[in-house]
């Protein structure tokens, strides 16, 4: 229900392969509609429907597979409000000159 919506108001949606996220039942709206539309909650939000849509940013096996993946999105994120985010050295400097253009 009301978990699936807010779910949606984060900044990054993670969704286990197995389990839909969905505010309400496919019976539900099989008995609004007044036929058997829909046969199974995945078909409403599961994964093959979340990811591609861009409601979920990332799909995981399991709960384990699930905070390895918000560790590695916060390790982008400043420490502090206003603080640049990390960066690393580039190898690739930008002054060298350029080797190949593409043929127009």
């Amino acid at each position: 229900g009301i978990g699936a919506y807010l779910v949606r108001l984060g900044q990054r949606v993670i969704q286990m392969k197995q389990g839909p996220i969905i505010l309400t039942g496919y019976s539900a709206l099989n008995k609004l509609l007044g036929s058997e539309v829909y046969n199974s909650q995945d078909q409403l939000g599961g994964p093959q429907i979340m990811y591609p849509n861009g409601v979920t940013h990332e799909t995981v096996e399991d709960d384990q597979e699930g905070v390895a993946s918000m560790l590695k999105w916060l390790s982008f994120v400043p420490k502090t409000v206003g603080a640049l985010p990390a960066s690393r050295a580039e190898s690739d400097p930008v002054d060298r000159p350029v080797e190949w253009r593409p043929t127009p």
